[in-house]
């Protein structure tokens, strides 16, 4: 599942319950104690709709594929679209990955 989590701080950016905050929001999978902490913790936390499965052609890259995989990837309509280029090359390639794959497991 896909969440939406805004901190009460705006613009606080760091780690918070193992993920990490940017401009106080993140997108994408917890675990279930960081879902209680931040339910708890008086952060708004929104479920959204998982996007309908890409069609051949347009697979969600490999967690260890090429940023500039994941950034074509978050930018397109197989991608849901979720970001604009320019807010898709902020972040790391570990980071867009965790927004449409939820936290590595180890």
């Amino acid at each position: 599942m896909t969440y939406i989590v805004k901190a009460p701080m705006e613009g606080y950016s760091g780690e918070v319950a193992g993920v990490h905050l940017v401009k106080g929001s993140y997108t994408g999978g917890l675990t279930p104690s960081a879902l209680a902490y931040f339910q708890g913790a008086g952060y708004k936390v929104e479920q959204v709709a998982e996007p309908a499965p890409a069609e051949e052609g347009g697979k969600t890259p490999a967690r260890s594929a090429s940023k500039a995989d994941w950034v074509a990837f978050a930018t397109s309509e197989a991608g849901g679209q979720r970001f604009s280029a320019e807010d898709a090359e902020k972040l790391t390639r570990d980071q867009l990955a965790e927004k449409y794959l939820g936290p590595k497991q180890d």
